[in-house]
């Protein structure tokens, strides 16, 4: 987010005769106060970007969940565990094109575990009546890629079976989805079970402003049929298949923070398939401030933190202080991840 802060600036200039001399002497200019952190008015607490505090949708004011666009309709996926609801993903649903805008949900030390087994219960959305169905994906040369991962949210058997609701899926080409993004997903899952971080907050979508038009991919996916699109970037089912996929990043240990994002091009031809995938090394290719990716896709990444704190990890991210390695026992190949 951008924010122009305003200051005055005072000179004042006093001219007093010298005694004898014709020559005018011109006093120091007073030194102007310091310009202050924050407008007049405002605090390192204030935030004038956030989502509104609603009773219908309690956990709209949380780190991860984006800038809502009321035109769109916002949803919240929560489970039982451990005896206390919580938030397993929200998401943000477009209409017109039958795709999310986002999803979003973060990991901690309960909702990072591994205690349930993909559950491939796939099934439309309860909250959304016009949600697609399994015939929507039926023969369109597309894998049914998930958004939130089935391992994103493997902690708990129910919180598994909501990443299988046909909203939180993206038509993705399937070299893409096993052989490239899937690695996308790996590293944030290690990030996630590595201890290094108290939370990770995650948004992740594709860019349903920036379609494929009339796209033919090269390779077959397992129906047998190669993807298509068509003038307005939609499946033959009328699905919108994005152009980009992304991810913003936001990790916190005690009192710090750190954010980074990556855009990833939905291509076919990135030389990698389920069982041959991308290594971690060409994650670092794709990556970019949290203030670029917005440019990109337009949306208002993590608008619920005090502006000060947003400003700060949005402008720039620091390539060092992120683990590159994904462990051998993460990589193991998993489809429509």
């Amino acid at each position: 987010m951008i924010r122009t802060k305003l200051s005055l600036l005072c000179f004042l200039f006093l001219l007093a005769a010298c005694g004898g001399n014709d020559t005018p002497a011109t006093e120091p200019p007073v030194t102007p106060p310091e310009e202050p952190v924050n407008p007049p008015g405002e605090d390192e607490d204030t935030n004038l970007n956030a989502n509104p505090a609603d009773e219908a949708r309690p956990y709209v004011t949380d780190l991860y969940i984006p800038r809502l666009n009321e035109a769109n309709q916002y949803v919240e996926h929560t489970v039982s565990y451990r005896e206390q609801e919580i938030l397993n993903y929200a998401l943000e649903w477009v209409e017109d094109k039958r795709h999310a805008a986002w999803v979003a949900f973060s990991f901690d030390s309960e909702t990072n575990q591994k205690n349930v087994n993909r559950t491939d219960e796939w099934l439309p959305d309860p909250f959304i009546p016009t949600s697609p169905q399994e015939s929507d994906h039926k023969s369109d040369g597309f894998d049914k890629g998930h958004l939130c991962a089935s391992d994103d949210r493997s902690y708990n058997r129910t919180a598994n079976e909501q990443t299988f609701y046909y909203t939180n899926i993206s038509p993705q080409m399937t070299s893409f989805n096993g052989g490239y993004w899937v690695t996308f997903e790996k590293l944030v899952q290690t990030w996630a079970r590595s201890g290094d971080y108290d939370k990770l907050y995650v948004t992740k979508g594709g860019t349903t402003d920036d379609l494929l038009i009339d796209f033919t991919g090269t390779q077959n996916a397992a129906d047998g049929r190669k993807p298509q699109t068509d003038a307005n970037g939609l499946t033959r089912h009328g699905l919108a298949c994005p152009h980009y996929y992304f991810m913003a990043i936001l990790a916190q240990k005690g009192k710090d923070y750190q954010a980074i994002g990556f855009l990833v091009e939905h291509r076919d031809d990135y030389g990698f398939d389920n069982d041959h995938q991308a290594p971690a090394s060409v994650i670092p290719t794709h990556a970019l401030s949290i203030d670029e990716l917005e440019e990109k896709t337009g949306l208002d990444f993590f608008c619920n933190m005090p502006d000060e704190i947003e400003d700060a990890i949005e402008n720039a991210y620091e390539k060092q202080v992120w683990d590159w390695n994904i462990p051998e026992a993460n990589s193991i190949s998993q489809k429509n991840k």
